[in-house]
């Protein structure tokens, strides 16, 4: 088994819980929209994927989602619906601030350029903890689903997929990074992740 030398670490689902539905119903209440057609113009309908691959800045994305909705939207509205559909997960904040003291750790997710320029707003814990090595994919113009965003992500922190473990909850995004030669781990919860950790010799009781 190779070296790891560099983690990588999901956010929505590893390092927090997210609630889609409860991000759709403070929408809903901000708009006066019924969840369901938020989601539609959103989320459904590929605007809020095209985000992800960073075809819009935060103001041209935050422009857009109100266009796409017919109502009008603040940005501080659209970061307190972000905020308030997440809850840290503060044993993984926990483990991740231990692996930090022994390997590199990064962040890597599917998110567009108004998370990434708020991020200490909405996840301050994460932000304090990862600090310019939390990366959203709207950086690359690539998602999780496309293997050449773990090459552009290695390449801009120098790391070699071999010697790179990625951690995800979503099976998908676990082959897209086999598929780059990229060690995985499928996150399923924390005490399965600790025992992958040590078998990778990366935690010790």
């Amino acid at each position: 088994m190779a070296t790891i030398e560099l983690v990588i670490f999901d956010m929505d689902g590893v390092l927090c819980n997210t609630d889609f539905a409860r991000r759709l119903e403070v929408l809903g209440r901000m708009t006066g929209l019924d969840p369901k057609v938020v989601d539609d113009a959103i989320f459904q309908s590929g605007f809020d994927d095209r985000a992800d691959r960073g075809h819009y800045t935060a103001n041209e994305y935050l422009r857009l989602f109100a266009e796409h909705l017919g109502v009008k939207i603040s940005r501080k509205d659209w970061l307190q619906a972000r905020r308030d559909a997440m809850t840290p997960n503060l044993d993984m904040l926990a483990l991740v601030k231990r692996l930090q003291q022994t390997r590199p750790i990064a962040m890597l997710t599917n998110n567009g350029p108004l998370l990434q320029e708020d991020f200490a707003t909405v996840f301050p814990e994460a932000a304090a903890l990862f600090g310019d090595r939390a990366y959203f994919s709207c950086q690359f113009s690539a998602t999780k689903e496309e293997p050449d965003i773990f090459h552009a992500i290695l390449q801009t922190l120098n790391g070699r997929p071999e010697s790179a473990l990625f951690i995800d909850d979503s099976e998908s995004y676990i082959a897209s990074a086999r598929t780059s030669g990229l060690a995985t781990h499928y996150f399923q919860g924390i005490e399965g992740l600790n025992d992958a950790l040590r078998q990778f010799d990366l935690l010790t009781d």
